[in-house]
């Protein structure tokens, strides 16, 4: 059974390195896909890749090696073998989905408001308190975490057991219940305003600005139930243990963690599929375009006309619609970039 684990585990680990990476050089290479939302996007393939190597990685090689005991050994499970820091990535991934849910509602219900538009400062005010939050709520764990003799691998040892019961409910309410409960809200609130509040519309260019708004919101909603679906049990099956009504062995924490890296491991999957922009970007990677990426990099680096700078505000949805003709729509409806993006925890 071992070698069946990790076997697909290293298939989730090279498929999340190696699509994540892929997004953050479509992102960084191309300067047309340097907007803020997609800079959260990085944030969230850069949670997403460390939980590949401090989640995935331990499950994969840490039976078929000698533990280290001692000083030793409780260092390394606290660093590494614990999967302390991959849990930290798993909640800033779970943050960083709330994140883009706030932006693709600022996006929908105030597109031509300052209020809904996400600043620089903004945006490094989200990620840093994405990541800021995930170290906060981790500490309990990096303290608990230690390596068992008797069981020759990590665990974790609380002082007292009803504080490992605390520390599993807590994570059930701040990876599950808080960001599920805000973004079916703001998701909510998103749809009825695209799909059922019918809109007196007649200019081309707001019927393409709604048009994209509506596959982005698409996609991000699909993202979301791939947290759910992965989450939720994973958290599920933590909760029923603390209650007693299952007993936890090896399996459940396996089952847990192979859940966390797959939905790690699936974003740069839904961007390809739903966003032609990051397929085109992604495909020039792989194919090594080199040539086509620098040609777009100086198209856009060169251009300085009114026209060019109202595309660009476009791309941030933030766009003052009515100054563009209807060819000019359908432009920008062509290269607006859509976004995304995933939840983790663990006692």
């Amino acid at each position: 059974m071992y070698t069946g684990f990790a076997i697909f585990f290293s298939l989730l680990i090279v498929i999340n390195l190696v699509g994540n990476t892929l997004v953050i050089l479509a992102v960084t290479l191309n300067r047309s896909m340097r907007s803020p939302i997609n800079f959260l996007l990085i944030n969230l393939a850069t949670a997403d890749m460390i939980v590949a190597v401090f989640i995935g990685i331990p499950v994969v090689i840490a039976p078929s090696l000698s533990h280290p005991q001692g000083t030793d050994g409780v260092i390394l499970c606290k660093i590494f073998t614990g999967g302390n820091i991959g849990w930290i990535g798993a909640l800033a991934s779970i943050f960083s989905l709330v994140a883009i849910a706030i932006e693709r509602y600022g996006a929908v219900m105030y597109p031509h408001s300052r209020k809904g538009k996400l600043t620089k400062t903004k945006l490094l005010i989200l990620i840093v308190t994405c990541w800021s939050l995930s170290a906060l709520w981790s500490i309990p764990g990096f303290i608990a975490v230690t390596y068992i003799e008797e069981f020759r691998s990590c665990g974790h040892s609380w002082s007292k057991p009803i504080f490992g019961h605390f520390y599993t409910v807590g994570w059930s309410v701040v990876a599950g219940v808080i960001p599920l409960g805000l973004m079916g809200f703001l998701y909510s609130r998103m749809v009825y305003r695209l799909w059922i509040r019918k809109d007196n519309i007649r200019e081309e260019t707001q019927k393409a600005l709604k048009r994209h708004r509506k596959r982005v919101t698409k996609m991000v909603v699909f993202v979301t139930v791939i947290y759910v679906l992965c989450w939720v049990p994973e958290l599920l099956i933590y909760f029923l243990g603390f209650t007693g009504s299952i007993t936890l062995v090896g399996i459940h924490h396996t089952i847990a963690s192979a859940l966390i890296v797959f939905n790690s491991s699936v974003n740069p999957i839904v961007y390809s599929l739903q966003s032609s922009q990051f397929r085109k970007h992604l495909s020039d990677l792989i194919c090594c375009k080199r040539n086509r990426i620098s040609a777009l990099n100086s198209i856009v680096a060169t251009s300085s006309t009114p026209r060019k700078q109202e595309l660009e505000t476009i791309e941030d949805e933030r766009s003052v619609a009515g100054q563009l003709s209807q060819a000019t729509a359908e432009t920008a409806e062509k290269n607006l970039i859509p976004l995304t993006n995933a939840f983790g925890a663990k006692t």
